[in-house]
C-alpha cells in the first residue's frame, strides 16, 4: 500500500485541527490549563481528546506544512478555543473579585498569596473562594459540560468558518457580567463593613479619648468573618444559577457567527 502526499496531509489535518483548538482551550481554562499540571500531560490529554473528536468533525481540510494558509488557519483554530476558555475563566474570576473585595473591607489587603494558576498575587480570601468555586464546579460535573460545549463548537464554528469578530466583542462585553456578579456576592460583606466603619467613626466623635484604632482592628476582623459568613450563605443556589448563565453565554458565543 502506497501512501501519497495528499493522503498524508489529509491524515495530519484529521488530528491537527481539533488538537490546535483544544490547545487554545487548555491554555487559559482553569483546571484543564492549571500551571500545576505539566505541559506534557496537557499535550497528551489534548492529543487523546483530539483523537476522540476527530471522527465527529466533518469536512476536515488537509494540513500542508509548507503553506502560509496553514499558519493562518492554525491561528484561527487556536483563537476559537481561546475564546471559549476565556469565557470560562471569567466565571471563576467572579469569585476571585468577590473575595478580594471582602478582603479589602476586612483590612486583609496585605494578606496575599501566590496564585499559581494566573502567576499573580491574590488576596487570601479571593484564593480560598477561587478554590471553593473550582471544587463546586467539579462536583457538578460542569467540566464535562465544558467539554460537551467544546465538541459542539465544531458544529457551530466549522473548521472553514470565518474570523469570529462578533464572538470576540461579546466576550469583551462579558467583563461587565463578571464584575457585576462579583460585586453581588460581596455586597453583604461590603454593607456590614461600611456600617461598622460608620459606627466606629461616630464612637470616635462621641468619645475622642477612646482609642478607636486599637479597638477597631480586631472588631473589624471579627465583623468581617460574620460578613463573610453572610456572603457565602445561600451561595449554592446563586452558584448554580451562575453555572447555568455560563452555559447560556457559551452557547450564545457559538451561535453569534451563524446569526
Amino acid at each position: 500500500m502506497e501512501l501519497s502526499f495528499s493522503q498524508f496531509t489529509q491524515w495530519l489535518g484529521f488530528l491537527w485541527w481539533p488538537f490546535v483548538r483544544i490547545a487554545g482551550l487548555f491554555l487559559i481554562t482553569p483546571f484543564f490549563g492549571d500551571n500545576a499540571i505539566p505541559v506534557r500531560t496537557k499535550l497528551v490529554f489534548a492529543f487523546f481528546l483530539a483523537i476522540l473528536l476527530a471522527p465527529l468533525i466533518k469536512d476536515t481540510p488537509p494540513l500542508n506544512p509548507f503553506s502560509f494558509d496553514t499558519v493562518l488557519f492554525t491561528s484561527y483554530q487556536f483563537l476559537f478555543g481561546f475564546i471559549l476558555g476565556l469565557a470560562v475563566m471569567m466565571f471563576f474570576t467572579v469569585f476571585s473579585i468577590a473575595g478580594q473585595a471582602i478582603s479589602m473591607q476586612m483590612g486583609l489587603a496585605m494578606a496575599v498569596m501566590n496564585d499559581p494558576a494566573n502567576g499573580i498575587n491574590i488576596a487570601i480570601i479571593g484564593r480560598v473562594m477561587f478554590i471553593t468555586s473550582m471544587l463546586l464546579f467539579l462536583s457538578l460535573d460542569a467540566h464535562l459540560v465544558i467539554l460537551l460545549i467544546f465538541k459542539d463548537s465544531f458544529h457551530y464554528w466549522p473548521l472553514d468558518s470565518v474570523f469570529p469578530f462578533n464572538s470576540i466583542e461579546y466576550t469583551i462585553k462579558m467583563v461587565s457580567w463578571m464584575f457585576a456578579n462579583g460585586l453581588l456576592i460581596a455586597i453583604p460583606a461590603i454593607i456590614v463593613m461600611l456600617l461598622s466603619n460608620i459606627t466606629f467613626g461616630l464612637m470616635n466623635k462621641a468619645a475622642p479619648a477612646l482609642n478607636v484604632f486599637a479597638l477597631g482592628f480586631p472588631m473589624t476582623m471579627l465583623l468581617g468573618l460574620f460578613a463573610l459568613m453572610a456572603s457565602v450563605t445561600g451561595i449554592g443556589d446563586h452558584y448554580f444559577d451562575l453555572v447555568v448563565e455560563l452555559n447560556d453565554h457559551l452557547y450564545y458565543l457559538l451561535r453569534i457567527p451563524n446569526g
